[in-house]
């Protein structure tokens, strides 16, 4: 699914149409799981979109880089005129719910991930540095064993210990089935969370706007890793032409991450 695609399906009423078949779409927020917010220029405030029936629960922020913050819940503040584009610049005229950030600020172009306490609970912050070498990639053949299908391209993505362990993978294509992936490595386990499309045609979008059907890996960031035993929560923002968009994976102990929250912010140049 392009971002393109992403922006249309919230225009429709909670649809994503998808190779032409209509899906429905995930939350971009919930109360049992929190959401996404971005900063005021200043980086002193969060603004969250979404909805949520109890936002004053939300006391903490994890930003870009495992960053973890406290906030504190001012409002939930109304629409005024503006461009549309969900940036900093736009921070007091968006509907939304506002948060001040207590202590130092965040930076300001970062994303940031409020969770809720249920998902805190008992979890271990797991700290976001940059890949050592090839990281995870050094066992590209392994994950192409695990999925029976060769791997044609690995970026290594982020090291969350020495064991632990994010690339970013693409598959070879068959036919019009496309598959990108984010694998998770912790020791012996190996975690997908799937980012599948459908091919359309050369130069044709594919994973994202204007990507003209190739997969890079630039844009596609860790927001945060939590960690609870055998439980994995992992936050992820890729950016592309028009905006990014915001994701929250599950793995409740299985090989597979499961998308929970698809976010999304729109900040096409004007």
């Amino acid at each position: 699914m392009t971002i393109r695609t992403g922006l249309t399906g919230l225009c429709l009423s909670g649809l994503v149409v998808t190779g032409g078949a209509q899906v429905r779409d995930l939350p971009g927020a919930t109360d049992h799981h929190g959401g996404f917010g971005f900063p005021d220029q200043r980086g002193g405030r969060l603004l969250q979109i979404p909805d949520l029936a109890r936002p004053e629960l939300l006391r903490a922020a994890l930003c870009s880089g495992g960053r973890r913050v406290a906030v504190q819940f001012d409002r939930r503040q109304v629409e005024s005129a503006n461009d549309g584009r969900q940036t900093g610049r736009n921070f007091d005229k968006l509907a939304g719910n506002v948060y001040t950030v207590l202590g130092n600020t965040v930076d300001p172009d970062a994303a940031c991930f409020l969770p809720s306490e249920a998902l805190l609970a008992g979890s271990v912050i797991l700290s976001i540095a940059a890949p050592d070498g090839s990281g995870a990639c050094l066992q590209r053949e392994r994950f192409a064993t695990l999925r029976d299908r060769p791997v044609v391209h690995c970026w290594p993505r982020a090291r969350l210990t020495p064991e632990k362990q994010v690339a970013l993978l693409e598959f070879e294509r068959r036919g019009k089935d496309a598959l990108a992936s984010l694998v998770f490595v912790d020791g012996s386990r190996t975690m997908f969370a799937d980012l599948p499309a459908e091919f359309r045609g050369a130069r044709e979008d594919l994973w994202r706007v204007d990507d003209g059907g190739v997969l890079t890996p630039e844009g596609l960031q860790i927001v945060c890793a939590l960690q609870r035993g055998g439980w994995y929560a992992v936050g992820t923002v890729w950016q592309g032409a028009e905006g990014r968009v915001l994701s929250l994976w599950i793995s409740e102990g299985s090989e597979r991450f499961t998308k929970v929250i698809n976010d999304y912010w729109y900040q096409a140049p004007m």
